[in-house]
């Protein structure tokens, strides 16, 4: 849901200012609204581009530990940082060398493929040759070209050959020979000074790395003075875009609060040298939104988050997909151990992450319970067929043909779901007759559904399309509104197309047990092999049935992701493009 704010308006004294900002920032609960969100002062331009520089720092340091398998302590000096955004500076010195010697090793290194098939040759002693009058000149030519090639009076040397070419050197004394081959033209640097250049490379990269290194270790130094300029820098926007009036000797704040907070708010003001009053948010408003969910649903936010955050007049539907996100994964990925696999993957993670990252490990574990779940009534376990097992044949609940079914009875509900959360938003924005015209689909397809149970859904479908033509547009007149009517109800071609989709559950489903069954059927192809067979089983089946667990997985998240935020959000009306509430406070 989305938590109710409060709108609290300012008036601030131009000497009081500043301190009250800074006791406002320390109370850290009021979103201010600028009406100048970015500004021109040079200061605080090369203010944000410092506190970029320092972000660019901490997240390469991130990197850098995961990379060499660094520990926190590592990385964290406790000692204090003469000049701690000097070490921002080191950095990106550094990172610039490295690229640098990154670039020169690329290129060093194609030279050293080009010349390694022609041996240790001396560029001092092909120069030497040139002096006294005999040109060397060095060719390619594939095998077959090769063997036919006929050059008389000419000294010529096969150096080497591989599976399709072969390298050899002529010797010239006199004019140029015309050989109808691809002429190589051997760089000055012979092949044992460009060894001896790229290893000397090497080890200016370690050397750098090293300082690197050195560097990282005031990661800790730099998080403080990051936070530092952050909380500096909002601070400072702040106290510069702020509107005055009364020839700039008042200042007027505008901001927002939960509305839970509004006495702690307004005892904090009282006892402040400004004056201010409260207001609920109007309709034309753009009010920050926080949202409050319960512990199942608050895990499905940064899912919500991927798309948009929604308006403050509309409904959060995070906690009305979130059933829906969780079965729907589970029917895509549809193994029951693959979903054993995932919980306990999840589970032994969630032990050794910060607890900031748990909650995410928990929402996977979710996912591999509903997976587990889902594989054994469909029957599936590693590609194996359950049903097949006259012991655990009573636990398969649907065959193909009814997963195809279960697919679709699926979507109308969500469907059907998401236009009745529509009309009772409406309902709650608007009043109640703007609901009707949604309603009306609601009425209208499901007589349409239930046409092959009974003829009297007739009268459904009627009763939703009167709805539809009489009330979708209010403010409109009768006729523009039958019209706009009609117009409406040609879209249920795309509802049907909306129901359409939710049958990839079903198609993924069926795809990732049929490569489970491959995998299964090539690797006991292997099993007769003498002394090696079991082992290549083994193999075969953790590396097939690997791929296959993070393909379908990945398939399983991000069609459900399309189902969500496609025809659910479409027949549920969100519009989105709400802002997050982020309260001016001190960063810790």
């Amino acid at each position: 849901m989305i938590v109710p704010m409060e709108k609290v308006t300012v008036l601030i004294f131009h000497k009081a200012k500043e301190r009250f900002l800074g006791a406002l920032q320390s109370l850290g609960v009021v979103h201010i609204a600028l009406s100048v969100p970015e500004t021109s002062d040079k200061h605080l331009r090369d203010m944000h581009t410092d506190i970029e520089r320092c972000d660019e720092f901490l997240n390469a340091a991130a990197k850098y530990k995961k990379m060499v398998g660094l520990t926190s302590a590592d990385l964290q000096n406790t000692q204090t940082a003469p000049d701690a955004f000097g070490c921002v500076q080191s950095y990106e010195t550094i990172k610039s060398e490295l690229d640098r010697i990154d670039e020169a090793l690329e290129k060093l290194g194609r030279e050293l493929r080009n010349v390694a098939p022609w041996g240790a040759f001396e560029s001092a002693t092909v120069k030497q040759l040139r002096e006294i009058g005999i040109t060397v000149r060095f060719f390619i030519a594939p095998l077959k070209k090769f063997g036919q090639l006929r050059i008389p009076d000419v000294l010529f040397e096969e150096i080497f050959r591989d599976k399709t070419y072969v390298y050899f050197v002529v010797f010239e004394k006199g004019p140029r020979i015309e050989i109808d081959c691809d002429e190589f033209f051997y760089p000055d640097t012979d092949l044992k000074q460009l060894e001896q250049n790229y290893a000397q490379l090497q080890q200016e990269k370690q050397r750098r790395r090293d300082e690197l290194a050195g560097v990282f270790s005031r990661k800790k130094a730099v998080e403080d003075y990051c936070r530092l300029k952050k909380t500096q820098f909002s601070f400072l926007t702040v106290s510069a875009n702020l509107p005055a009036a009364a020839e700039q000797t008042v200042y007027i704040l505008t901001g927002w609060l939960p509305r839970s907070l509004r006495n702690s708010v307004e005892q904090f003001l009282q006892r402040e040298e400004v004056y201010f009053y409260f207001s609920k948010p109007q309709p034309d408003e753009s009010v920050p939104i926080l949202l409050k969910n319960n512990r199942f649903s608050r895990l499905f936010e940064p899912i919500t988050n991927l798309f948009a955050l929604p308006q403050y007049t509309e409904v959060d539907l995070t906690a009305f997909f979130a059933p829906f996100f969780t079965l729907f994964f589970g029917f895509c990925l549809g193994d029951a151990g693959y979903g054993l696999i995932i919980l306990i993957a999840a589970l032994v993670a969630r032990t050794r992450v910060s607890p900031d990252k748990r909650p995410l490990l928990t929402l996977v574990s979710i996912f591999g319970v509903s997976t587990f779940i889902f594989g054994l009534i469909s029957g599936n376990l590693f590609g194996i067929d359950l049903s097949k097992f006259s012991g655990l044949k009573k636990m398969v609940l649907f065959d193909q043909n009814q997963l195809f079914n279960l697919a679709l009875v699926l979507g109308v509900i969500q469907i059907f779901f998401g236009m009745f959360i529509k009309a009772i938003s409406r309902i709650r924005q608007y009043g109640f007759m703007s609901g009707l015209s949604t309603f009306g689909w609601i009425i209208m397809l499901g007589g349409i559904l239930s046409l092959s149970l009974s003829k009297f859904s007739i009268w459904a479908v009627y009763t939703g399309m009167a709805l539809i033509l009489l009330f979708n547009d209010l403010k409109a007149n009768i006729f523009v509104r039958v019209g706009k009517g009609l117009w409406e109800l040609y879209g249920i071609t795309g509802i049907f197309g909306d129901v359409l989709s939710y049958i990839r559950l079903f198609a993924l489903s069926i795809s990732g047990s049929i490569l489970g069954l491959v995998v299964n059927d090539i690797a006991l192809q292997f099993r007769s092999i003498p002394f090696i067979g079991y082992g290549l089983t083994f193999v075969i089946l953790v590396v097939g049935h690997t791929g296959n667990l993070m393909l379908s997985a990945l398939s399983s998240f991000v069609h459900p992701l399309r189902l969500t935020f496609v025809e659910f959000y479409k027949n549920a009306g969100f519009e989105g493009g709400g802002k997050a509430y982020q309260p001016f406070r001190l960063i810790r």
